[in-house]
């Protein structure tokens, strides 16, 4: 009987100057993952445990008392009343979600082709923009509790000002639904306080376990990362009204100092991935592993990940009936994202969701770690449920540079005298592990700034709330981003359906010169070494793969040559055919974490 574990999480957006998120991704997420997963699951009967990270909750409890953010502050606005800069922000800022949802929904799409034509906003498309970035987002229930959003969904364009104002009140009424829906549920884990990677506050030096001898920042404070297990335990059970005895550490990070902390801290088990667990010293089977002080469950990281990147393309019942053939009766953990996935879904996930609720026989992961152990963990691999490593946050110079300050910075304020809370709760979301995700190659994202911007303003007010001088150098950004080429940092794996296959792929930027590139022209290679050797794709300004994995090539067949230092072309032949592999769908990508 498999136990389901569903994560949900955003980063903490709100600014620490003025308290208001700079973006909207936890309030759109809370009209389709956030409710349509605990009504789903309450209307199947389903046992399952949700996730829920309690700066996440924060940000909800303040949009349920009626708190804005730069985004719904522009979307309230009458159209006609925008400025031209204001208009000109939405028009850049409003167009954003899976790349599918424009698909799906013609007026939206008509939106962002008026965009990327360069074509001007009107008041009534303005309007219209500001209609669907709401409207857009609403999940299956949402729709099916409230027919007129649908109705609107079909309509497609002229919306009026009343339009807009049903979007945004039924919006609020999703979001302050969601208390009681979670308290409802059978079982709730949690995450520290702002999600930060547990084992790198410890000791940041505990990643050479996993990454080799790599330039250690020097950030050791497991007073943090007992205070964010203990704050983060205390906010959920506060939030849901009853006990939570389940930890997902963010990120699945784990090492044998975290689990420790987190007995210490009154969890009883935790989940992190199968990787990790392969590398792990050990002796008998799971799915039950005993972990020094506590119970350890360790998610089938194929399986999950079916759900997360595989079946939103299948039908529903058909991606049910292969993930039961999988299954075969194995107790397994199946532990994932709980909102991102869906938007790759049509219907929001939600026929998946009722077919998995409804066929597949269930267990909370509480129910799973309540059963008598089969297994010993001797010695716990230190890792995440990403390759296993620290790498995706501290594996790169730009990680370190931000753990660097953060050093720096939680000394400065210790030395100024005693803490003030506002300064610790200020360092704690600085320790938040979503500012580090993006700091190096891995991943890109529009809103890089805008995180860099958080990052940089956390640590500011720890320094203000300590009574200390304002640091100037936390007023720069701290990296240029605009490197042409960057080295490999890890393994890629083009054969993987998944997101991380080549996050760890080198990048080398192609130069148009004066001239923008026309359709299917490339504008970045990714390259890095995979298990068959070299492994390269090619990808469009849009994105879209030109070569490689889950491209489709017309015309002639593409060439690769390789150059020497001296510029003699390897091999003497000139070149090798560079072809496609069996075509796969485009992910796409969440607009952020």
């Amino acid at each position: 009987m498999p136990a389901l574990l569903l994560h949900m999480h955003q980063p903490d957006y709100r600014h620490p100057a003025t308290g208001v998120p700079i973006m909207p991704w936890v309030r759109l997420h809370a009209t389709r993952g956030y409710r349509d997963v605990p009504r789903i699951l309450a209307e199947t009967g389903a046992a399952a445990t949700v996730n829920l990270v309690p700066t996440l909750v924060e940000q909800l409890d303040r949009y349920a008392a009626g708190g804005s953010d730069v985004h719904l502050d522009l979307c309230r606005r009458p159209a006609e009343t925008l400025s031209p800069a204001e208009a000109a922000w939405l028009v850049e800022h409003g167009l954003h979600g899976s790349p599918r949802a424009f698909g799906w929904f013609p007026g939206w799409g008509a939106l962002r082709r008026r965009r990327e034509r360069g074509d001007a906003f009107d008041v009534r498309a303005l309007r219209d923009l500001q209609v669907w970035c709401n409207l857009a987002w609403f999940g299956a229930t949402a729709l099916e509790d409230f027919p007129e959003l649908g109705e609107l969904r079909r309509r497609g364009q002229g919306f009026s000002e009343q339009d807009k104002a049903l979007v945004l009140d039924r919006q609020l009424a999703c979001v302050r639904s969601l208390p009681a829906l979670y308290a409802a549920l059978p079982d709730v884990s949690a995450s520290a306080y702002a999600h930060p990677i547990l084992p790198l506050l410890i000791d940041s030096g505990h990643a050479a376990r996993n990454l080799g001898p790599f330039d250690d920042p020097g950030f050791r404070r497991p007073e943090d990362a007992a205070d964010q297990l203990r704050e983060g335990r205390r906010i959920i059970e506060a939030w849901v009204g009853h006990e939570v005895r389940g930890l997902w550490p963010s990120e699945g990070s784990v090492s044998p100092e975290a689990v420790e902390a987190f007995a210490a801290a009154g969890f009883r088990w935790f989940a992190t991935d199968s990787g990790v667990l392969e590398r792990s010293t050990r002796t008998g089977r799971g799915p039950v592993w005993r972990v020094g002080p506590m119970v350890g469950l360790f998610r089938d990281h194929g399986l999950s990940d079916r759900i997360g990147f595989v079946y939103a393309d299948w039908d529903a019942a058909a991606a049910v009936d292969d993930l039961e053939r999988r299954l075969d009766g194995k107790r397994v953990v199946l532990a994932l994202d709980g909102e991102n996935p869906w938007e790759s879904y049509a219907d929001a996930g939600a026929a998946f969701l009722r077919q998995l609720c409804s066929k597949v026989h269930l267990q909370t992961c509480s129910a799973l770690a309540a059963q008598r152990p089969t297994g010993t963990v001797t010695t716990l691999h230190t890792g995440s449920w990403i390759h296993a490593d620290f790498r995706i946050w501290i594996g790169s110079e730009a990680d370190r540079v931000a753990w660097r300050l953060l050093r720096r910075t939680r000394d400065e304020v210790e030395a100024a005298g005693p803490l003030p809370e506002a300064a610790r709760r200020a360092l704690w979301r600085a320790e938040a592990s979503d500012w580090f995700w993006w700091y190096g190659p891995e991943f890109q994202t529009p809103f890089a700034a805008e995180f860099d911007v958080l990052f940089r303003a956390h640590l500011a007010a720890a320094r203000a709330a300590a009574g200390l001088a304002p640091d100037p150098t936390l007023e720069l950004p701290l990296l240029a981003r605009d490197e042409a080429v960057t080295p490999p940092v890890g393994p890629v794996d083009p054969a993987r359906a998944d997101v991380f296959a080549w996050n760890a792929a080198g990048t080398i930027r192609v130069i148009n010169g004066s001239m923008a590139p026309g359709p299917g022209w490339p504008a970045e290679v990714r390259y890095g070494w995979g298990p068959d050797g070299l492994a390269l794709r090619v990808l469009g300004a849009d994105g879209a793969a030109v070569v490689g994995w889950g491209a489709e090539v017309a015309g002639p067949p593409w060439v690769l040559r390789l150059r020497a230092t001296d510029g003699t072309v390897l091999p003497d032949a000139g070149g090798w055919p560079l072809l496609p592999p069996v075509s796969r769908p485009e992910l796409g990508s969440a607009p952020a974490r």
